[in-house]
């Protein structure tokens, strides 16, 4: 039952994100890499790659790379292909590895958005996500970062790690 709220509004957050892309005519796809944004810095708020500054550098970044892919090769899965090496390799030359994000550059191979309807999501889902974050630890007791030391929710009561 603890994990209840998270799991909640990691739903309620993807939907929302969903709906928000269906509106603005980018397409409901575009909710696939920022609910998994979503739903990683809510279920593990200490882990490097939810950090905010990972979070929209990691989808930056990978947005570049997609657009960069789609501009020099033709539309495929090689394009894809080179769309995800390079924006995960730009996000570990950066040190902003946020696994998610990497569908974001997939997405500009596959449906060429215009690049700031995505950051703008980016930046949407983030905002959301932390203040999702700050509610669920204010109402839990807990602080946002606090809990096991690797990031994980923790066990419910009666359950061992």
């Amino acid at each position: 039952m603890r994990h209840t709220l998270p799991i909640l509004l990691t739903a309620v957050g993807a939907g929302g994100v969903a709906a928000a892309g269906m509106g603005s005519g980018v397409g409901a796809a575009a909710s696939a890499p920022f609910a998994a944004s979503l739903a990683l810095v809510l279920a593990n708020p200490a882990l490097p790659s939810a950090r905010p500054v990972t979070v929209f550098g990691g989808h930056a970044l990978a947005v570049v790379a997609g657009r960069l892919a789609a501009f020099v090769l033709p539309p495929g899965p090689v394009a894809i292909a080179v769309a995800a090496a390079a924006g995960f390799g730009a996000m570990l030359l950066f040190r902003v590895v946020h696994p998610p994000a990497v569908a974001s550059g997939c997405l500009m191979v596959l449906q060429p958005w215009h690049t700031g309807v995505v950051l703008i999501g980016a930046a949407a889902v983030l905002g959301v996500a932390l203040s999702l974050r700050t509610r669920f630890s204010r109402d839990t007791g807990g602080a946002a970062g606090s809990g096991p030391a690797d990031g994980s929710l923790p066990a419910p009561a009666g359950e061992s790690q």
